[in-house]
């Protein structure tokens, strides 16, 4: 424990330390928040429209989500879908592809050890930045949106903790995979494209076709992001919060296991001058 300590300390220093790019990196994200609320809102407001019912009603649901639990789905989605950042998730990768990553291999400390503590260092300061958002769109626009209750923010933390592991270990093995490529921006897309979709990011899985729904939950993807958020927003879940957690345990074992298997692998036909 006291290694990972050290180790994310020097991973928060660093990204500290390029204050500009931080600064960067935190605009884009907003920009595309605004995107997604301005979007939504004409949504609803055309399926109002279609109905005649905007002013006596409010705005009709789509696909079963008021504008107010939509409002808060988005909100909250961003937050936790922007806790790693692309240059973040990449870190490993980049130094697979340059050869940065003998420094790694002959460190006195676990190699799995040393990326979760690289990515808890990113993502705590990430996580503090968009918890402040979170907090001021909530008090702000709150009106607007549905708001959590106190258990189901008790509910949604542990079950937080593990989606963002379990994004964690996602990341760690799609990085691993660069050792049998000749470059990573491939893998780096695919596995952001199953990511923003599969999670939630882009769109609700809620709001998915009943089919592309059940394929959805038996990939690890919403585990990472829409059922948290469907946890601390009252929303529709595959199962009881129980059945959540244990598919969050099952997966970080899966990927765990995966884990072990790849870097063995590529751990055998690595060569290290001087070892």
């Amino acid at each position: 424990m006291k290694i990972f300590l050290k180790l994310t300390s020097l991973s928060v220093q660093g990204q500290l330390y390029y204050r500009t790019s931080f600064l960067i990196n935190l605009l884009t994200p907003v920009i595309l928040l605004c995107g997604q609320y301005l979007l939504w809102d004409a949504l609803y407001a055309q399926q109002s429209y279609a109905q005649q019912s905007y002013v006596q009603q409010g705005a009709a649901d789509i696909g079963g989500m008021s504008r107010a639990d939509m409002f808060a789905y988005i909100l909250v989605a961003f937050a936790v879908s922007n806790l790693v950042g692309w240059s973040g998730e990449n870190t490993l990768a980049k130094e697979i592809k340059s050869g940065r990553i003998v420094a790694r291999c002959t460190r006195p400390a676990a190699f799995l050890i040393q990326t979760l503590s690289e990515l808890t260092g990113t993502v705590l300061i990430q996580g503090v930045v968009n918890l402040a958002i979170v907090v001021v769109g909530f008090g702000c626009f709150g009106r607007y949106m549905k708001l959590p209750s106190l258990q189901a923010a008790f509910l949604f933390l542990p079950c937080m903790f593990l989606a963002v592991l379990l994004r964690m270990m996602v990341i760690d093995v799609f990085s691993l995979f660069c050792f049998f490529t000749t470059g990573y921006l491939g893998i780096a897309w695919t596995r952001t494209a199953l990511f923003e979709f599969f999670s939630g990011a882009m769109i609700p899985v809620a709001l998915f076709p009943d089919y592309l729904k059940t394929i959805t939950y038996f990939t690890p993807f919403p585990y990472m992001l829409q059922v948290p958020i469907a946890v601390l927003l009252g929303q529709e879940l595959p199962g009881s919060p129980a059945f959540i957690l244990v598919m969050q345990f099952i997966w970080l074992i899966l990927f765990w296991m995966l884990h072990c298997a790849v870097y063995g692998l590529a751990r055998r036909n690595m060569t290290i001058a001087g070892g």
